[in-house]
């Protein structure tokens, strides 16, 4: 049927409209993705603009921070008209485009506060005055714009993917995983050879030194001491056991390096059987031949997970028991809780759970989360259940920390741990606010942490030296004073806390922040030597191999898209995108499997240390399967 001439003409009018809106998307995020941000003090402040009128102040100020720049804003421009095309061509509802929406604004969002605190350890980038915030909201909606339609064709992309016809669900073959498992095995053993006997961070070095009876700085941290007490579960004494365990047998048998090379090999067949495991079960779960093999070969060649399987570190091996604990809980969901049957699921299903928590401190809280969200949705098998969740927590935390690590002379962590970024915000609050601290409240603070210090040892990208003035000997009484007093603050300056907080955990989400990402070295403390207790020499780690390393990972850092899998505020935000696509999808159920990733993601946001890499290996673990699961198609 043809178009009269009325249609016609109102057709031709919609694909003008339409290109029109292309093209000023395309410029106004151009703009946004070049607009600077760094001006003058003089034009900032309007000392230079004095005579100027309003609208004269105004452009002024935004000549200064529009790019000079013409090819770059062309080209992005240019490719935006081309992204926006390709994307309105495809069908979207509009829960996908609102979805989409609010992943660009907050990602953008996060970049730009991400480098405000880079630059001055504020948000001043963004509440510095009217202009300044009406700068910030121009480049975080130009920026919001690529992001929105490149999320709306990742929406489409993982429909084409997940619409394919996987026959192979429901099929395992024993033979090829074994086989790919030593072939992943055998892609990291060069990393092996070359970084003999394995890496290792300082936390390791000092576990090691307790475990052969020597006092570290720990011991402070703890308010049991004694003569006697050199053992503490500031870093999780099973980990402890553990490491010094193997570098005894290494001792036993001669050289230290060997028992290390041990552990490390063991760890690194445990991880490659694991990680390659992953893609066998969602193959089996009905994930495409293709998808799995650009899994395992992803997983071969990456080389964030060779190098981190080479490191005898407690957060390595955390990372795996969670990724291994989401399986579990993908199985819960597939088989609607009929697993939870089976005898020999529920005892691995409670071993991982125990060895989560025995690994990391706030495993327990993690594992708590998981057994109130399970027991809720399949409390049809609440006997199992308990005896897979309830049991494990009860054991680890009466036993293990209430009866075990007391009869062994195992000094509990300080209660300093759990109120880091309180005394955080009470820190930047008394640098910024010396004045307004009341006598009563700079009492009551000084009860529980060094007053006088606060201002002096505040960092704004790490709570320990903060933390470790914390009085260990103060009182129930004097705890609730400082908890008062540090409310009482939040009420006057609510600001102050929320900066605290952005401040000590916005690496976690800023792409740009920089990170070593790996460990390049085993550390060793500088009078073990003397000591006998542990020493020795990388046969091929020369200072010329350090070198060559770190450029590596920092060329890599800086190469366009290769450098996002390198970038330590990258997967957190992977999980954001997942938690969006089961949403869109209406997919609640397969949200479970991704909780262990989720409450990963927000211990970022209390962790003690802006940025560090260690603390997000759950979620570079995790990332893969979370995209296998946004592709595999589930029942709503």
């Amino acid at each position: 049927m043809q178009m009269d001439g009325e249609e016609l003409k109102m057709e031709r009018k919609i694909s003008i409209r339409k290109m029109w809106s292309m093209i000023f998307l395309a410029i106004f995020s151009a703009i946004g993705l070049t607009c600077g941000v760094d001006m003058d003090a003089w034009c900032v402040s309007g000392e230079g603009l004095e005579g100027y009128g309003v609208l004269a102040s105004f452009l002024a100020r935004l000549e200064r921070s529009l790019s000079a720049e013409r090819i770059l804003p062309f080209l992005i421009a240019f490719l935006m008209v081309f992204l926006i095309k390709e994307v309105r061509k495809r069908e979207f509802q509009s829960r996908d485009r609102v979805l989409a929406a609010i992943f660009a604004v907050c990602f953008s969002g996060m970049q730009f506060l991400g480098k405000s605190y880079s630059i001055c350890d504020s948000w001043g980038m963004l509440f510095g005055g009217k202009f300044v915030f009406l700068r910030a909201l121009l480049i975080i909606l130009g920026a919001s714009v690529p992001v929105y339609y490149l999320i709306l064709f990742a929406f489409h992309f993982m429909e084409k993917v997940s619409g394919k016809e996987n026959t192979g669900a429901g099929v395992f073959s024993g033979k090829y995983f074994v086989t790919a498992a030593l072939l992943v095995f055998l892609c990291w053993l060069p990393y092996f050879i070359l970084f003999f006997p394995g890496t290792s961070g300082n936390d390791t070095a000092s576990q090691i030194a307790q475990f052969f009876g020597q006092s570290t700085w720990t011991r402070k941290l703890s308010a049991v001491r004694g003569k006697d007490i050199y053992l503490s579960n500031h870093f999780p004494f099973f980990t402890t056991v553990l490491a010094g365990v193997f570098v005894k047998v290494g001792v036993w048998l001669g050289n230290a390096a060997v028992g290390v090379a041990l552990y490390v090999l063991l760890q690194m067949i445990f991880m490659a059987f694991t990680l390659s495991g992953v893609w066998f079960y969602l193959r089996w779960a009905g994930l495409s031949r293709r998808c799995m093999k650009a899994g395992l070969f992803f997983t071969a060649f990456f080389p964030l997970y060779p190098m981190y399987a080479i490191c005898m570190l407690k957060d390595t091996a955390f990372g795996v028991f969670c990724l291994i604990l989401s399986v579990l809980l993908l199985e819960i969901v597939r088989s609607k809780g009929a697993c939870l049957k089976k005898k020999l699921f529920c005892a691995g299903f409670a071993l991982d759970s125990l060895l989560i928590m025995l690994f990391r401190s706030q495993g327990v809280y993690m594992m708590l989360v998981v057994l109130v969200v399970i027991l809720t949705v399949y409390r049809r098998y609440w006997i199992a259940v308990v005896a897979s969740l309830l049991l494990p927590i009860l054991l680890f935390q009466f036993v293990w920390i209430g009866v075990l690590l007391p009869k062994w002379k195992v000094a509990p962590g300080g209660r300093q741990e759990m109120l880091g970024i309180l005394f955080q915000q009470t820190a930047r609050y008394v640098k910024q606010y010396p004045e307004e601290v009341t006598p009563e409240e700079k009492e009551a603070i000084d009860g529980v942490i060094e007053y006088e210090k606060l201002a002096e040892k505040y960092n704004p990208q790490l709570t320990d030296p903060v933390k470790y003035t914390f009085r260990q000997d103060c009182t129930s009484q004097e705890l609730a004073a400082y908890l008062n007093a540090w409310f009482g603050m939040l009420l006057r300056h609510p600001g102050t806390y929320i900066e605290a907080v952005l401040n000590n955990c916005y690496g976690f989400f800023y792409l740009d922040q920089p990170s070593g990402m790996v460990y390049r070295d085993f550390k060793q403390k500088s009078h073990w030597k003397e000591e006998g207790v542990l020493s020795f020499e990388a046969p091929f780690l020369s200072e010329t191999v350090l070198q060559a390393v770190q450029m590596a990972v920092d060329t890599l850092q800086r190469i366009p898209i290769v450098n996002l899998l390198f970038s330590v505020g990258m997967y957190a935000w992977i999980v954001v995108y997942f938690v969006l696509d089961m949403i869109r999808k209406r997919n609640y159920a397969y949200l479970i499997p991704g909780l262990m990733s989720v409450l990963s993601t927000g211990i970022l946001l209390i962790c003690p240390a802006n940025g560090n890499f260690r603390y997000i290996m759950p979620l570079i673990y995790a990332a893969p399967f979370l995209i296998g699961l946004c592709i595999l198609r589930g029942e709503g």
